[in-house]
This record gives structure tokens, C-alpha cells and sequence, in this order.
């Protein structure tokens, strides 16, 4: 009697164990990084405990799965060992132990204890903060989690693309900043708008010159020989005020007129010569973020996007100006 009763207790408390860890993993996703770090800076102890533990989340990952499989092993081991006393046959008991623990720790160990932390992670993770920076240390200690590490490093060594640490860090903190972004629009600290312009400027550095250009062949563009009223036709098919001037063939482009000064111009002229400006180059691979520091910094409002062909030369692909740069961290702008 005795026996069966430490039994039932160590199946209820390995049911309870592995939902404290599958239920802690829910919530360290759901946790809000933002109330985390108010906690912090209140200096509440409960959640600088979890700052800790959140500061390796790999880590602490790997501890929360360690610890929900030796549950389960547990759990099911006792069941397995009472049900064999029992019944005496083995495969008989391993039958009817999985019969009986599969939906218990369904239920006990995973839907309820991660739809409680789902819905509750803010108040629950602080909660259990203690206890599962205690463990977390344990497993620690004991080896577990360096080893899995390590485990995990030689198979993403062998198997996956490499990835230098510098992009790794990046890429991890981008997610990190999102999220916070996301979390603080939730809080209402920032607007939509707000929210809006900080997650472009966040994803930014990932977006080449090549995806906001307008194509060469899209380009409207005036031949260097044009005269007043060819000006004053082209201003008529487009509004746009600086336009490339290319010299006999398109991909000839010599640099940019600005078609108001022109036409401004009280004598008459048969050529743009004396209008056209130097164009500078910048090239297709240009992330956008660069591309509006060296606009700014050579006060451009307009250049040529190229791209190396043959023998070095650099090919024209399209045009960028500084409102198509500007468009990817504010959206559309109708009027410029």
C-alpha cells in the first residue's frame, strides 16, 4: 500500500514537472520583453532571476526540454513498474502504461499547462522564475546542456549553410528589436505610424537599391540634342522635374538635366549640353541605408544604378532618387 501510494505521488509530481517545463516554454516566447525590462529596472527580484535566464534562451531551451523528457521518462517508468507487479507480463505492461500516461501527459503535461502560460506568461514566468533558474543551473552543472550544445554545433557544422557569427548576432538581435516594436505598439507606446516607421528602418539593411529602382527601360529619359520644344513635349508625357540625358543610344547615359532650369532659360538652345549635370553611379548590390547616407553626404537627389558586365563595365540597370530610398522608411508618398 505503501509503495503504490509513493508511486501515485511520484506520477502526479513528474505529470506536474514536465507541464512546469512545457508550460515555461510557451511562456518564454509569449513573455513580453518589455514588461521584463521595466521589471529589471524596478529591481524586482523575481524578474531579474528571469532576466537571467532568459539571457542564454538557447540555453535555457535545451533545459526546459531536458527536463520535460526526464518527466516524461519518469512518469511513464512508474506507471510501467506498478502496472508490471501487477500483471506480470512485460509487454503487457508497457501496452497499458502507454495507454494510460499518453493522454494524462497530453493533458496534464502539455495542453493545459501551455494554454495557461499562453494566456498568463507575463504573470506566470516572474512566478516561476526561481525555480526554473534552479534547474536551469542544475543542468548546467551536470553537463547536460553543454553537451547538447555542443551536439547541436557539429550537426549545424556539417549539415547547414554556414553563417558567420557577426550575421548570426545580427539577424538574432533584428528579431529581438520586432518584437519589442510589436510588444510596445500592443502597450500602446508607440503609434502604428510610429511602429510602422521603426520596423522598416529595422529591416532596411536587407534591402538592396536593385528592388526600389525604377528599370532602365522604364525610365523616361531626353536625348542631349533636344531642343526647347522637345523639353516642353516631355514635360508634357511626365511630371517629373530631373530627367537622365543620354547621348544617341539610351544606355548612353551622359547625366541628368533639370527641365525647369532649362526651359527657364531666356535664349534658345539646340542641345542640353550646357544643362546637363554629371550623374554619380552606385552600384545594384547598394543597400538601401548606404545608398541614402552617400545621397545626403554628396547632396544628390538622383543617381544611376549600374551593374558590372563584361570586361568590367559597369552596365546602367535603372534609376534611384532620394524619394524612392525615402518611401522605404516612410511608405508611399504621393507629392515629393
Amino acid at each position: 500500500m505503501r509503495s503504490n501510494l509513493i508511486g501515485i505521488l511520484l506520477i502526479v509530481f513528474s505529470v506536474v514537472l514536465a507541464g512546469f517545463f512545457a508550460g515555461s516554454e510557451t511562456g518564454m516566447y509569449q513573455l513580453s520583453r518589455l514588461r521584463l525590462r521595466l521589471g529589471i529596472e524596478k529591481k524586482r527580484l523575481s524578474y531579474i532571476v528571469l532576466g537571467k535566464c532568459l539571457h542564454d534562451s538557447a540555453a535555457l531551451l535545451l533545459s526546459m526540454l531536458i527536463g520535460t523528457n526526464l518527466a516524461h521518462y519518469l512518469a511513464t517508468g512508474v506507471v510501467t513498474y506498478m502496472l508490471l507487479t501487477k500483471l506480470g507480463a512485460e509487454h503487457t505492461a508497457e501496452f497499458v502504461a502507454m495507454l494510460f500516461t499518453a493522454p494524462i501527459l497530453f493533458v496534464f503535461s502539455e495542453l493545459i499547462p501551455k494554454n495557461l502560460f499562453l494566456y498568463r506568461a507575463d504573470t506566470l514566468m516572474p512566478a516561476v522564475a526561481p525555480v526554473l533558474f534552479g534547474f536551469h543551473k542544475f543542468f548546467i552543472w551536470c553537463g547536460a546542456v553543454p553537451f547538447l550544445k555542443g551536439v547541436l554545433r557539429m550537426f549545424a557544422k556539417f549539415s547547414s549553410v554556414p553563417m558567420s557569427a557577426e550575421t548570426a548576432i545580427t539577424s538574432v538581435e533584428r528579431h529581438k528589436i520586432a518584437a519589442i516594436l510589436q510588444e510596445s505598439r500592443e502597450e500602446a507606446l508607440l503609434s502604428s505610424v510610429q511602429s510602422d516607421i521603426v520596423r522598416r528602418l529595422v529591416v532596411i539593411s536587407n534591402i538592396r537599391i536593385s528592388s526600389v529602382m525604377t528599370a532602365i527601360n522604364d525610365v523616361q529619359m531626353v536625348e542631349v540634342r533636344s531642343d526647347r520644344s522637345a523639353l516642353l513635349k516631355k514635360l508634357k508625357e511626365c511630371a517629373f522635374t530631373r530627367l537622365p540625358v543620354y547621348d544617341r543610344w539610351p544606355e548612353n547615359i551622359v547625366g541628368f538635366v533639370n527641365i525647369y532650369e532649362a526651359l527657364c532659360c531666356a535664349g534658345r538652345f539646340s542641345s542640353l549640353h550646357s544643362f546637363v549635370k554629371p550623374i554619380r553611379k552606385l552600384s545594384a548590390e547598394t543597400v538601401v541605408s548606404d545608398a541614402i547616407e552617400f545621397m545626403q553626404s554628396k547632396n544628390e537627389k538622383i543617381v544611376l544604378v549600374t551593374k558590372a558586365g563584361h570586361l568590367g563595365r559597369e552596365n546602367p540597370v535603372g534609376i534611384v532618387t532620394m524619394k524612392d530610398l525615402v518611401e522605404e522608411l516612410l511608405g508611399e508618398l504621393s507629392e515629393w
